[in-house]
């Protein structure tokens, strides 16, 4: 890990503790850029490149619903 300082703004952080459920200041900083990679990872998924039809879909679900 590396070290840093960094001018943060206080009420931001405190916001970002709240949603994400932190307490210490690095804690919040590395969810907060987590919680960001994971949205721009999602942002860019592209389910279309993957060729799955709505019929495979549905075998899928058959499958899953069946074994209940």
């Amino acid at each position: 890990m590396s070290r840093t300082t960094v001018a943060l703004n206080d009420d931001l952080l405190q916001d970002a503790r709240r949603l994400l459920g932190t307490s210490g200041i690095s804690d919040t900083i590395n969810a907060a850029l987590a919680v960001a990679i994971r949205q721009a990872r999602l942002a860019a998924f592209d389910v279309r490149r993957f060729e799955i039809t709505d019929d495979d879909i549905a075998t899928a679900r058959a499958d899953r619903s069946e074994s209940l």
